[in-house]
């Protein structure tokens, strides 16, 4: 190619004296005839041609361009984006070869997108040369695309290395996407080399190890035919039946878990793994709320030897905790709870934080005497701590004579420095429209709302002002809880610039800390290319690295972090380049933020800008989430709260349980939330995709919302701590205990706070929409089995 360029050169000067010379014809001959242009040999693409005045067109060739290299290889990038479009592969890889010259900065990425047209060209050798480029990009997420690439093109071109190059690679990433498909193509390369035996092992552990999947499917019926035509398939060993159980029940489809389970369960098994099977039949009945069969299950599942101590203790603990829930309200069970925490003391001597633990007993067994009993002893203890009288109140409500929770409440209510002074004015309020004291209630909600709103407590606040609608007008709704309107139904578009201009804005930056931050000069390249999301990405890397050389906790991100169950591979960073990094100004970040929100990359905004532009809710992806929530009767303004809770609107953000994308799902509930939608193929690297992303969570909290008989706070606390916690923690309260005092009670101390945070987000929320508030009910639903389990 560097030939034909330098000829090309050469040969431009005569060409261009050939075309400034007048066209003349024979006279006995018409105009049409005239003599063309002699370029032949020059190393130019063919054209139609004409002399003026002609016809018929004839092929010709265009005259060599000269304009710089760079300038066509975008353009040779941009007609390759259309051609691959038109499936037309030998001209789109023509162009790839121009790009991947003459735009040397962004050459891994071009190399990738080479590699993968040569896949689909049928050429993994070429493919698995061009993604071994791309593996040494400077953007964490293309190295591991190209990894992954290669070691799919080394197995369909049958190269020798190929089986250790996807060993090496399953070691490094655990958790690869797709790797029941390499594993599936590792099989066919096999065969391909005569290797049948060989072949049937890695389909059968494809149909053990990734049951449920597509590709197991395709395994089992490979192993079939080939055992038609006289090779012994493997068998699967009681250990692969019960690993595959217990994989279906981490990853779905749940019905084909029962199934499996219930086979096992009249199975004749050793007795490691029949209690193994019976752990996940409980395992399964505590998902859908069958409290009693779950408990059931693991105590049978202690009736067999269970070599590892480790599980033995788990089962012990779950299954103890299982006996709490089934038996949280029987009255019996519970006055023995009683005599045991009594251990034969009187009310006045019992430890005080005992005594709190005494009143939630008796109060979800609904033994009122001995909760009103504990509450007077409280009572008379002079210096308790407010925590502990809020407590005890909270434990009470439901069972506990209101006179007394209410002055519990008061003693709180009058401590000026007390942190719970406004959740007991609240709860104060709350006491008196249960005692049937509309004008007392609505006093203290007022109360409750003024000190709130002082005191910047904006969860108060949504409450007191839902209780005075109640009490003052009589009203027990005004919006579907987390429902939409009508007037959300207008979808925004996404965002619109000049790719142009934004690289423009970048460019300077990216000259000064091109050593630094290549990632930035590489994000301007892109966007003259019109790729804002690979754009985006490599501002988003930019962030990481100035994050990191703050000191700051490394975030984990991307597909290398989703392909590793882990946090990001450190590197060694140079003093220099790191010193360079913290050089980044003011006025660079303001620019590199502003660039990232106008290109609709609200996260990494954020993240250069800092607290104050999130604080500040921009209403991110709604092009995204209004969609999704229109289709599932939802109201975007919920799916932007969650969103701002749970990502702080970072697209590529991974937890450290795993959770990831926009809402942070995790890779268990997007299994399962993809089988519920018939999403084939689908594997957790698919949540990076925002789309994706707010669609499935769109689904998973219109269902929560269903489950829990339209109560958006209980969804919430599902969406965060899982819907079976939620339904153990109303199994364990008081029968007649509201809703409110159950968030109130949550015990997970991250999914309590969660709670809040997001209701308070969605007010505000609605309130950018000019929206009322919906009125929060404050009753619990009736417990049911779920049938969805996850």
């Amino acid at each position: 190619m560097a030939l034909r360029t330098t000829v090309a050169a050469a040969l431009a000067p005569l060409l261009l004296a050939s075309l400034s010379v007048q066209v003349a014809a024979a006279p006995d001959l018409p105009m049409c005839m005239a003599d063309a242009p002699n370029a032949s040999a020059a190393p130019i693409e063919r054209r139609p041609w004409r002399a003026p005045m002609c016809g018929p067109y004839f092929d010709a060739f265009a005259v060599a361009e000269l304009r710089p290299l760079r300038t066509r290889a975008v353009e040779a990038y941009r007609q390759a984006g259309e051609q691959i479009l038109a499936a037309n592969y030998e001209e789109a890889r023509l162009q790839l070869d121009l790009a991947h010259r003459g735009l040397p900065q962004i050459g891994d990425r071009i190399a990738l997108q080479i590699a993968r047209l040569e896949l689909l060209r049928n050429q993994p050798d070429k493919a698995a040369a061009f993604f071994g480029e791309a593996s040494h990009s400077p953007h964490e997420s293309v190295r591991v695309e190209a990894e992954l690439g290669r070691a799919l093109a080394l197995l369909r071109s049958n190269d020798p290395g190929a089986d250790q190059a996807l060993d090496e690679l399953l070691s490094t990433y655990p958790s690869v996407p797709n790797a029941d498909e390499l594993l599936f193509e590792q099989a066919h390369s096999l065969m391909r080399r005569a290797r049948y035996e060989e072949a049937m092992t890695v389909m059968h552990t494809v149909r053990v190890e990734f049951p449920g999947t597509r590709i197991a499917a395709w395994a089992e019926s490979e192993l079939a035919r080939l055992d038609a035509r006289g090779h012994d398939a493997p068998s699967m060993t009681d250990d692969e039946r019960v690993l595959r159980a217990r994989l279906l029940v981490r990853t779905g489809p749940l019905d084909e878990a029962n199934a499996a389970i219930r086979e096992l369960l009249g199975s004749p098994l050793s007795g490691a793994l029949h209690a193994e099977v019976h752990y996940l039949a409980g395992r399964l009945a505590r998902d859908e709320g069958r409290w009693q069969a779950a408990e059931s299950y693991l105590r049978r599942a202690q009736l067999f030897p269970i070599e590892d101590v480790a599980m033995a203790e788990h089962i012990e603990n779950r299954a103890n905790d299982l006996a709490e829930t089934v038996g949280a309200r029987d009255p019996e069970r519970a006055r023995e709870q009683l005599a045991k925490l009594r251990a034969g003391r009187s009310d006045a001597s019992i430890p005080t934080n005992r005594l709190v633990d005494m009143i939630g007993v008796a109060s979800a067994a609904g033994l009122h005497e001995e909760v009103d009993g504990f509450l007077i002893s409280l009572s008379k203890r002079a210096g308790a701590p407010s925590g502990v009288l809020f407590d005890a109140a909270m434990a009470a409500v439901g069972t506990g004579g209101e006179g007394l929770i209410i002055g519990l409440l008061n003693e709180i209510a009058k401590r000026p420095g007390s942190r719970y002074r406004i959740a007991a004015v609240y709860h104060l309020a709350r006491a008196h429209e249960r005692a049937q004291r509309p004008a007392q209630a609505a006093l203290f909600f007022a109360r409750a709302k003024s000190e709130a709103a002082l005191a910047g407590d904006e969860y108060y606040a949504l409450w007191a002002s839902s209780g005075l609608l109640r009490v003052e007008h009589d009203s027990t709704k005004t919006a579907e809880e987390g429902l939409s309107t009508p007037e959300e139904q207008l979808v925004p578009r996404p965002p619109r610039s000049s790719n142009r201009a934004l690289a423009k804005q970048l460019a300077p930056i990216g000259k000064r800390h091109l050593s630094s931050y290549p990632w930035i000069a590489r994000a301007a390249e892109l966007l003259r290319l019109g790729e804002r999301d690979a754009a985006t990405a490599e501002l988003f890397e930019a962030y990481l690295s100035w994050r990191d050389a703050l000191g700051k906790p490394v975030a984990r991100a991307g597909l290398n972090c989703v392909a590793r169950a882990d946090g990001r591979s450190r590197e060694a960073i140079a003093s220099d380049v790191r010193a360079a990094r913290l050089g980044l100004s003011n006025e660079d970040r303001a620019t590199l933020s502003m660039v990232a929100a106008t290109l609709g990359d609200v996260g990494t905004a954020g993240g250069f800008a800092g607290p104050g532009f999130i604080e500040t809710r921009p209403r991110a992806y709604e092009w995204l989430v209004v969609p999704a929530a229109q289709r599932y009767g939802l109201d975007p303004n919920l799916l932007l709260a969650v969103m701002r809770v749970e990502s702080a609107y970072q697209k590529h953000i991974v937890s450290y349980a795993g959770a990831v994308g926009l809402m942070q799902i995790m890779p268990r509930t997007g299994r399962l939330i993809a089988h519920a939608l018939g999403h084939d193929g689908f594997s957790p690297a698919d949540l990076l995709d925002p789309d994706l992303n707010v669609e499935f969570a769109a689904w998973y909290l219109t269902s929560l919302m269903e489950r829990f008989d339209g109560h958006l706070p209980l969804a919430i606390a599902a969406y965060n701590g899982g819907p079976h916690n939620v339904r153990r923690w109303i199994q364990e309260g008081a029968a007649d205990a509201p809703l409110d005092v159950l968030l109130e009670r949550i015990p997970f101390t991250q999914t309590h706070r969660y709670v809040r945070k997001v209701l308070v987000h969605y007010e505000a929320y609605r309130k950018q929409r000019e929206l009322p508030t919906p009125q929060l009910s404050v009753h619990l639903p009736e417990p049911r089995i779920d049938p969805l389990a996850f």
